[in-house]
């Protein structure tokens, strides 16, 4: 038993990417090898409350969690360029090398605006904050969870404003839900006073403002005209394989995500496992599925140092969607609940659940 303690203790884990994937990594393998968990930037970002930020005056501000003050040892800041598997290096700007015995992969999701700055994200949040509470005709572009969210929100806080949510798709947050589910939602929302267009696809997307600067009309192909004085968008999101495709492009599917098995091994590698937004593992992303595919990693991690059986990951259908301070659905595989189940999440979105996670390594 000691034996096999010495070569985890000895074992060298780099995590690409802090978020979700990465606090969960710091959680469960702190003390038990030698970890570091690499990203660009210095903070981390929780978008779930953009939503709630975008109402609540200096809610953005404990949004950001310092990774250095979170990780102290374990996070080293620096954009990743390249991961050679065979070589076990990770490759980073700047020349610099860090050397791996288990790799994971957990970063890949680019939204519009994390591709920014930490000061950048700063100042577009507050940028919109402020355009809010000022405009009367709002619309927001996607229908998705954060569209939705993103509308539940204003029409809570502001029941005055014209709230329009315009989706491609004609059903209101799509995947794998109930049409219970659905049901809920679209009425919940209607009682906010939000006015949905479903089926219809922006047709003028690229001209459209985006900062509140001016009003403007949101066109459609079904033949549409919303007049507006804010457009928020929250279209659908890119995976960003920067920082793995020159080594893996042949494991990768069409959307550029990296194929696992179901231990969330990467295709024919035994010592690289990929989570979250840049494997194929999940039909719909969240951040609570990279929490529940951390811990089967770090469990599988340790049951291939120690030559025992590793864990299948199983995608669970789960879905908490809140829809203003006091309202929202919940589905739990074939189970469908209300509000009342969904205040849980709605009294802070999770941030302070999320904080304790990063800050202290434990819920």
């Amino acid at each position: 038993m000691g034996g096999r303690d010495s070569v985890l203790k000895d074992t060298k884990v780099v995590v690409v990417g802090g978020g979700y994937g990465g606090a969960q990594a710091v959680s469960l393998l702190r003390g038990k090898c030698q970890l570091t968990v690499i990203d660009a930037r210095e903070y981390y970002h929780y978008c779930v409350g953009g939503p709630r930020a975008t109402v609540e005056p200096g809610f953005e501000k404990k949004m950001l969690i310092p990774y250095a003050e979170a990780w102290p040892g374990i996070y080293q800041e620096g954009k990743v360029i390249g991961v050679d598997p065979k070589e076990k290096v990770v490759l980073l700007n700047l020349g610099r090398k860090y050397h791996t015995t288990l790799l994971s992969l957990p970063p890949a999701l680019v939204v519009r605006f994390q591709e920014r700055s930490n000061l950048m994200l700063k100042q577009s949040q507050r940028q919109r904050n402020s355009s809010v509470p000022n405009k009367i005709r709002i619309t927001i572009i996607g229908g998705g969870a954060v569209g939705v969210e993103m509308a539940a929100e204003i029409a809570t806080e502001y029941p005055q404003k014209e709230v329009t949510v315009i989706s491609s798709s004609d059903k209101i947050v799509t995947g794998p839900f109930k049409q219970g589910f659905r049901d809920g939602v679209t009425k919940q929302l209607k009682n906010l006073g939000v006015h949905l267009v479903l089926g219809e696809r922006v047709s003028n997307f690229t001209d459209l403002p985006n900062d509140g600067s001016s009003s403007c009309t949101v066109k459609t192909d079904g033949g549409m005209e919303i007049e507006t004085d804010l457009v928020i968008m929250a279209t659908g999101l890119q995976v960003n394989a920067e920082a793995y495709e020159a080594y893996f492009s042949d494991v990768m599917d069409e959307s550029n995500c990296l194929k696992v098995n179901h231990f969330l091994q990467v295709d024919g590698y035994t010592d690289v496992f990929a989570l979250g937004d840049c494997n194929n593992a999940d039909q719909v992303k969240m951040a609570f599925k990279a929490e529940l595919q951390m811990r089967i990693i770090a469990k599988n991690m340790e049951a291939l140092l120690r030559g025992g059986a590793m864990s299948p990951y199983k995608e669970k259908n789960f879905i908490m969607l809140t829809l203003g301070r006091y309202g929202g659905m919940t589905q739990y595989g074939p189970f469908v609940a209300g509000s009342f189940v969904t205040r849980i999440k709605a009294k802070d979105v999770f941030l302070g659940r999320t904080r304790k996670l990063f800050l202290s390594g434990r819920l």
